[in-house]
């Protein structure tokens, strides 16, 4: 009885207690972002070839205009 007593205090200590903050973040050391660092040139990548397409199109799309 003792032991449920007690343990009943401490919940109500803790559910009154001011709630925890979360960590600091920490400034990330480039050279260990290993799986990310390569995901961002990917990307990099990825969006210069999917802008250089786009214009291409743009450029085929204005002569298949002008033809017409």
């Amino acid at each position: 009885m003792h032991h449920l007593i007690a343990m009943l205090a401490l919940l109500g200590l803790t559910a009154c207690s001011e709630p925890a903050k979360p960590p600091e973040p920490r400034a990330q050391d480039p050279a260990s972002d290993i799986i990310g660092a390569p995901l961002h040139e990917a990307l990099d990548k990825a969006g210069s070839v999917e802008d250089l397409n786009a214009g291409r199109k743009d450029e085929l799309d204005e002569a298949i205009d002008a033809g017409e």
